[in-house]
């Protein structure tokens, strides 16, 4: 698998175009070959993704494979950042380039360096990195990304800021006293718009599908990667196939919240609905919700009670006009 960074060093923040995201596991996007020459999206790197376990004190060493995937010779320059949870609970990571200290989830300066590579057409390398837990490290989860900016060699050491990246994000969980705590911030039926990001909360439908919203919040000091399932029983006690949320395994970081949507795509809903959350996670901790909705055909039931009254109204005018003729026959007689 590769992943790729896909934005401009420009622009701020820095956002990984490869994934889904987390804060973590993805599914990247795949790299595009670029002409020779040309400093863009020239690298494919793998894995997308480390999740480790340290200790304080140790040493952990890990290997990271880069490809130029374009026509020309290019020079991979290494570096290693911290990232965050992006700011629209999407799961996609954010780039902290401003940080200049460490931070309390901090992990580039425990990155030992990043060298840089140079590569030939098509070339892969695997360089191996040593990440050096110091022995006062706090317990929990420590978040960094070592990524490579594609510099054609003319270029080397002016061009950097124009060129993207790809990236390798690193989850380490330092082993000591940790905090689990996720809770149900949003558990909600609507619809998403707004390109997949915004939320319409709805409780009445008029037909399938039907849109579920998860929302969790992490007050811990570890990453999460919470998994489960929603049930919806109708109001006969009957209840359908659950639903599966987070199927990707993504995770959610320390200080943030984190969105997942499930959707049941029967159609062929009616009456009142109850969607239970089922969550696990940690050390078989467990979170539930519950919601409930409504699904009327509104527009369908409308037609029917016109049709009916519109029926009623000729029976009845018909009936009139038949006991009318029964009377004007007997009155002959």
């Amino acid at each position: 698998m590769v992943g790729t960074l896909g934005a401009s060093l420009v622009a701020s923040p820095l956002l990984f175009g490869a994934a889904e995201a987390l804060a973590v596991a993805a599914t990247p996007a795949p790299a595009t070959k670029t002409p020779a020459g040309s400093p863009g999206q020239g690298l494919e790197i793998s894995p997308p993704v480390l999740e480790l376990n340290a200790n304080p004190g140790e040493k952990v060493t890990v290997q990271i494979r880069v490809r130029n995937v374009t026509t020309g010779v290019l020079i991979a320059k290494g570096k290693a950042d911290d990232f965050g949870a992006g700011s629209d609970e999407s799961g996609q990571p954010k780039l902290l380039l401003d940080e200049t200290g460490a931070t309390r989830f901090s992990l580039k300066y425990w990155v030992g360096g990043v060298p840089d590579l140079q590569l030939a057409p098509s070339e892969l390398k695997t360089t191996t990195i040593t990440i050096a837990v110091p022995a006062n490290a706090e317990p929990g989860g420590h978040f960094g990304v070592i990524r490579f900016t594609a510099v054609p060699p003319d270029l080397n050491g002016t061009g950097v800021a124009l060129s993207a990246s790809v990236g390798t994000l690193v989850l380490m969980k330092v082993a000591g006293p940790v905090t689990d705590k996720l809770s149900v911030a949003q558990f909600s039926t609507g619809s998403i718009t707004k390109n997949g990001l915004g939320w319409l909360d709805k409780t009445f439908f008029e037909q399938g599908p039907v849109d579920f919203l998860v929302r969790l919040k992490n007050e811990g000091s570890v990453h999460e990667k919470p998994k489960g399932d929603i049930t919806i029983t109708n109001m006969f006690g009957k209840k359908s196939k659950p639903l599966v949320v987070n199927q990707t395994g993504g995770n959610v970081l320390p200080d943030s919240i984190r969105r997942f949507e499930a959707s049941d795509k029967e159609k062929g809903l009616f009456g009142h609905y109850t969607a239970v959350l089922n969550l696990t996670y940690a050390n078989n901790q467990t979170l539930t919700a519950k919601t409930g909705f409504w699904v009327l055909p509104w527009k369908m039931i409308l037609l029917v009670m016109l049709a009916l009254i519109v029926i009623v109204l000729l029976l009845r005018f018909g009936l009139k006009r038949y006991n009318n003729w029964i009377i004007s026959q007997a009155r002959r007689r």
